[in-house]
């Protein structure tokens, strides 16, 4: 019986993580974006300082989720995106040409991961 009771125990944690791990990815993904998307309207309207401040928000937001993110999806892509994010605020400040750019390449970066994270018959089979 004892066994019966670890593996119902061992499969409880096992649900929760996934679900954790679900939960977290799909969070991340809607904030970074919330962050992309007001970054790309103030530099429509010339607000490169602004679009800064916006760029030193998703960088400091990206770096407190990329510990957690790190246990949970590959660390290729991850990377990837981390190095573009962090670029942002630089690229702002400097006003750069390119920044809207990199900005869609996050956006990208972070759909990937997420279409790549997400429970779905394709990414099962």
């Amino acid at each position: 019986m004892k066994r019966l009771y670890i593996a119902l125990a061992f499969l409880a944690i096992a649900v929760s993580l996934c679900i954790f791990e679900q939960y977290t990815v799909k969070e991340v993904y809607k904030e970074a974006n919330a962050y992309i998307d007001k970054a790309i309207d103030e530099i429509g309207k010339n607000d490169y300082n602004s679009a800064e401040s916006t760029c030193k928000e998703l960088n400091d937001y990206w770096d407190k989720k990329q510990k957690y993110m790190a246990a949970m999806i590959d660390h290729g892509s991850l990377d990837d995106t981390s190095v573009t994010i962090n670029n942002l605020a630089d690229m702002a400040e400097n006003e750069s040409d390119s920044i809207e750019e990199e900005l869609i390449t996050a956006r990208n970066q972070l759909k990937g991961m997420y279409d790549n994270q997400r429970i779905t018959f394709g990414n099962i089979f």
